[in-house]
């Protein structure tokens, strides 16, 4: 079991996320937003961060850089989650500090392939 941070501003898109983690018996956090991603973050320590990447408070590339200054010593794994066009989001994740990224809407085998690929490199 692990402890993971869903950071999404779409309730759907979350609740979905968090019922497979949770069928997976992972330890599952909700933040609505970047700024509360981080604020839990800080008091969760999660081993993996799903993020969305379009969240209308914060850039990611503003949230890795607070989250890598928060969590010097890292160890978070950071996942972009996306409805965006593959070659799109293949962009800004190169340059970013994303370990990897996952498609809306979620498919449970593909979802879970990245999340226990993940949670191995912890």
């Amino acid at each position: 079991m692990a402890r993971v941070l869903v950071v999404e501003d779409m309730p759907d898109s979350a609740q979905i996320a968090a019922q497979i983690l949770r069928n997976y018996a992972h330890e599952v956090y909700l933040a609505q937003s970047a700024q509360e991603g981080l604020e839990l973050a800080a008091q969760f320590l999660p081993e993996l961060i799903l993020y969305d990447y379009w969240l209308p408070d914060m850039d990611a590339r503003t949230f890795l850089s607070r989250l890598e200054a928060q969590n010097p010593a890292g160890g978070i794994r950071v996942v972009a989650c996306t409805a965006a066009p593959r070659a799109v989001i293949e962009q800004g994740v190169q340059g970013q500090h994303f370990h990897a990224y996952i498609f809306k809407p979620y498919r449970l085998s593909a979802f879970m392939q990245v999340v226990e690929e993940q949670l191995s490199l912890t």
